[in-house]
């Protein structure tokens, strides 16, 4: 079969690339990472919600490359483990971004309008949140 620029123009024929994922090693540390951190961030996630009037569905906690957290329309909330070695207030911060996405899932006027309500101060928080590096 011989594919020509105008199939894929047309919509007949899509191209899909897709990256190979990143997996990244269990290591002892990380290993001692994830249990503390299932052991302290679903609960002080369930605290901060419970104080600011959210309600969440599932918390899991990932090993993620490339964010601090995320929020599903469902309200279930995934937390990087590597926020365990971040300082208390950075953690709530994130804790707090995500939560306010189970309202607005978006970065718009009315999401940055809540967050400042239940963070004071969060756009310094995520200015030193930025010299912390994914592992």
């Amino acid at each position: 079969m011989r594919i020509t620029l105008g199939d894929i123009l047309s919509g007949r024929v899509r191209v899909i690339y897709r990256r190979p994922r990143r997996v990244l090693k269990e290591t002892p540390e990380v290993a001692e990472l994830r249990k503390a951190a299932k052991a302290y961030l679903p609960g002080r996630l369930r605290e901060l919600a419970a104080l600011h009037g959210f309600t969440v569905n599932q918390v899991r906690i990932k090993h993620n490359v490339s964010n601090w957290g995320s929020c599903s329309v469902k309200g279930n909330i995934n937390l990087n483990l590597n926020l365990m070695r971040l300082p208390s207030d950075l953690q709530d911060y994130v804790m707090l971004h995500e939560l306010c996405h189970l309202r607005y899932m978006n970065h718009g006027a009315e999401f940055h309008a809540l967050l400042e309500n239940v963070c004071p101060g969060h756009r310094e928080l995520r200015r030193r949140l930025r010299e912390y590096k994914l592992l």
